[in-house]
């Protein structure tokens, strides 16, 4: 069926709330990559996978946020 639009699981974030998010997954970024966690990921193998893993949840934020941000715009400019 053409022409019909597949139903958003999720509403989109507005602006402030993905610019919110994003920031938010940037400072996670930002502290999990200072001198003290990285020297507490050295000497244990528990405190360096847990920085992989949320490393990995900070991209996926940002990720997310981009995502609503970019559609916003979109939607915003077809309006």
């Amino acid at each position: 069926m053409r022409g019909v639009a597949a139903p958003r699981l999720l509403p989109l974030m507005s602006p402030r709330g993905a610019l919110a998010l994003g920031t938010c997954g940037f400072a996670l970024e930002v502290v999990l990559l200072t001198p003290w966690v990285d020297d507490l990921a050295d000497e244990n193998a528990t405190v360096h996978f847990t920085q992989h893993g949320m490393i990995f949840v900070g991209g996926l934020v940002m990720g997310w946020a981009l995502r609503d941000l970019r559609l916003t715009t979109l939607f915003n400019a077809r309006r």
